[in-house]
């Protein structure tokens, strides 16, 4: 081997190396990236997972944002009015047989053998908001929970917000509504000097 050939390899050896690193190692290193990222993907949508939301972020006025927006809602009586129960203290009614049964099963009704009724000691205890009418008993069941805000059109001066919310019971609810579906209540808001006030809500009272 001659002396120019060693020079040769000694020299080339290190070049060789040198490209390899710089030009090889990089694109194969994005390739595999690229291939990991694939397979990411592919497993998501194979396993049901929606990365990506289609729900458009909320476009406030100046002045309101969600947080007034839920102060307003539970603040106003037809939102924050409870669901309530109606039990006759006479047997002879059929048609409050649903809710007698989650309050016999509570312990806190008795019925009588000649059909007369009589709430226990911890149906007067725990039965917040009770009301005896003489001839039957009212009381709150459940009371509407907000939930998120779904939708926001107007301007500066007037807005239309669409909400969702759930009935929230208490432990005799839960015996008659144990799955609450999700409503949708629309509030109508108005810009003035002191801040936005509600002009107007609808929002729905059956008990499901």
């Amino acid at each position: 081997m001659t002396d120019e050939t060693r020079i040769l390899r000694t020299v080339g050896i290190p070049i060789v190396i040198a490209i390899v690193l710089l030009v090889v190692m990089p694109k194969m290193c994005v390739k595999a990236v690229v291939v990991a990222k694939a397979r990411q993907e592919k497993a998501a949508r194979e396993s049901g997972l929606h990365i990506e939301s289609k729900h458009k972020p909320a476009a406030y006025p100046g002045g309101l944002d969600a947080e007034r927006v839920r102060y307003l809602v539970e603040i106003d009586e037809r939102f924050s009015a409870p669901y309530t129960a109606r039990v006759d203290k006479s047997a002879t009614s059929v048609s409050d047989a649903a809710i007698v049964a989650a309050l016999q099963k509570a312990g806190y009704i008795e019925q009588a053998p000649d059909g007369t009724r009589t709430l226990t000691r911890d149906g007067l205890l725990h039965l917040d908001g009770l009301v005896d009418d003489g001839t039957s008993w009212t009381f709150p069941i459940a009371t509407r929970h907000f939930d998120s805000i779904v939708a926001i059109e107007g301007d500066h001066a007037n807005s239309h917000v669409t909400i969702s919310w759930k009935w929230q019971p208490n432990n005799v609810g839960a015996a008659l509504l144990p799955d609450p579906k999700r409503h949708e209540a629309t509030a109508d808001l108005s810009s003035s000097p002191t801040g936005w006030t509600m002009t107007g809500l609808t929002v729905d009272s059956e008990f499901n």
